[in-house]
């Protein structure tokens, strides 16, 4: 296409996409194989399988929904078409954003630009484009399954798998040019890293935890401003290491952690757009809200007032259910939100203990202050369409409350944070008491670490 010459249309070339989907899926395969070996776990390999090629057949699938269900109106048009814009000039190491108009850099800006350069690699094509943004969305959600397995030492991780590779919502709506499809990679690695930190699993991770959170703060500084506080609260229950210099660890640990909190919550409140400086939570809400095009699912009400936090929960987690669905994209909603739903129900013996398992695994804490902060914050955007899509980046990490692993109903403690301090008391006097052996041959495995 000459330049300077007005991008009308995105098409997709057929062979260029299916070439883009072998190449996609040949990395894919190599990420499985590895995590899979490192897992020690055949199902893992099973599973992850079928959760790249869901993702990779939900790109096509999303353009073909939008297309016939809500008459081509979807957010990812801006994407495309500013990012087809700056592509042609990136591809020549030209990275103006003058040909695309860009209002800011921050939020939607941000994504336009990671399309350019997305499109500057594979062309202008949107079915190739919307395959790697889902392949980015993929392997995020492979992080989130490592921090979980690294968290738990593996168990209760079939559970986790199962709903976090699965739920339509995680594969659908990170299949397209997107704000999600980019924060579920950057929470990924974020979560992971954060896991292995938590874990006293070495400080080279927070050179991860950095870069992404500098991407993060482009795309959606406040959704990284959550992680980051979960995070930075976590530190300070996580279980002391070994080693001389080990205060000074944490110590420094906390001021940086603290001081990203600091320069993300800066971010959003100056340059996300229509902040200005500040956070009102009800004039979002309020502005979310109308008729004509993008407001059908308007007018879902909030209130700031701490009372009404039960109804931000289940407007963020729930909303809607079967019997308040409408139209066919809310029915199809629906159905997922009740077998979440029905989730937490199976899992109230895990709810009851949460604190427990929180202070003995301080990824869940993180997890936790995520989900809580999330429910409050994105409810304010008072349109259910909108809260839908935001709601697939907490889901990994509400996923995990959901999964911690407990012993059979009725039997013995079998995990750390099962026992009540008075157990935890006694088996450490058992275990000081009880003279040191060897693994021999015939013994039986450890079944959880302390």
């Amino acid at each position: 296409m000459p330049s300077g010459q007005p991008i009308t249309s995105i098409s997709t070339n057929p062979i260029v996409a299916v070439v883009v989907a072998d190449i996609l899926f040949a990395i894919g395969v190599a990420i499985v194989r590895r995590v899979a070996e490192a897992e020690r776990d055949p199902w893992v390999h099973k599973a992850l399988m079928a959760c790249l090629i869901l993702h990779l057949v939900a790109a096509p699938l999303q353009i073909f929904v939008v297309n016939h269900l809500y008459a081509g109106v979807a957010d990812y048009n801006r994407y495309d078409f500013q990012g087809a814009a700056l592509a042609p000039g990136f591809r020549h190491l030209d990275f103006s954003l003058a040909p695309a108009n860009l209002r800011g850099i921050v939020a939607d800006g941000s994504v336009s630009i990671v399309a350019g350069l997305v499109f500057a690699i594979v062309g202008v094509n949107q079915a190739a484009g919307f395959m790697v943004f889902s392949f980015f969305s993929f392997v995020g959600i492979v992080f989130f399954y490592r921090a979980f397995t690294l968290t738990f030492g593996g168990f209760g991780s079939h559970r986790y798998g199962y709903l976090i590779f699965f739920l339509p919502s995680l594969v659908f709506w990170t299949s397209d040019v997107s704000k999600e499809a980019i924060m579920i990679f950057l929470l990924g690695v974020i979560a992971y890293g954060c896991a292995r930190i938590l874990a006293h699993r070495g400080t080279g991770n927070w050179l991860l935890i950095l870069a992404c959170s500098a991407g993060a703060a482009f795309i959606r500084p406040n959704q990284l401003v959550l992680a980051l506080g979960g995070f930075a609260i976590a530190m300070m229950f996580r279980p002391s290491g070994h080693g001389r210099f080990e205060p000074g660890r944490r110590f420094t640990s906390l001021v940086v952690a603290a001081a990203m909190v600091g320069i993300g919550m800066f971010v959003t409140l100056h340059f996300l757009p229509g902040l200005h400086g500040s956070l009102p939570l009800q004039q979002i809400a309020k502005n979310n809200s109308g008729t004509g095009a993008g407001f059908g699912s308007s007018g879902v009400p909030y209130s700031s007032n701490l009372l009404y936090y039960p109804r931000d929960v289940f407007v963020v987690l729930f909303d809607p259910l079967l019997f308040n669905a409408h139209g066919g994209g809310q029915l199809f909603e629906a159905v997922e939100n009740t077998v979440v739903l029905v989730v937490v129900v199976a899992s109230l013996r895990n709810l009851r203990i949460l604190p427990r398992a929180s202070l003995a695994r301080p990824y869940l804490l993180m997890c936790t202050i995520f989900t809580a902060l999330f429910c409050y914050f994105f409810a304010s955007l008072g349109n259910l369409g909108l809260i839908t899509r935001e709601t697939t980046v907490v889901l990994p990490f509400f996923l995990v409350i959901l999964c911690i692993p407990r012993g059979p109903h009725r039997a013995p403690p079998r995990y750390e944070w099962e026992l009540t301090r008075r157990q935890r008391a006694a088996r450490r006097r058992a275990r000081s008491a009880a003279p040191p052996r060897s693994a021999g041959r015939g013994q039986p495995p450890r079944v959880a670490s302390g």
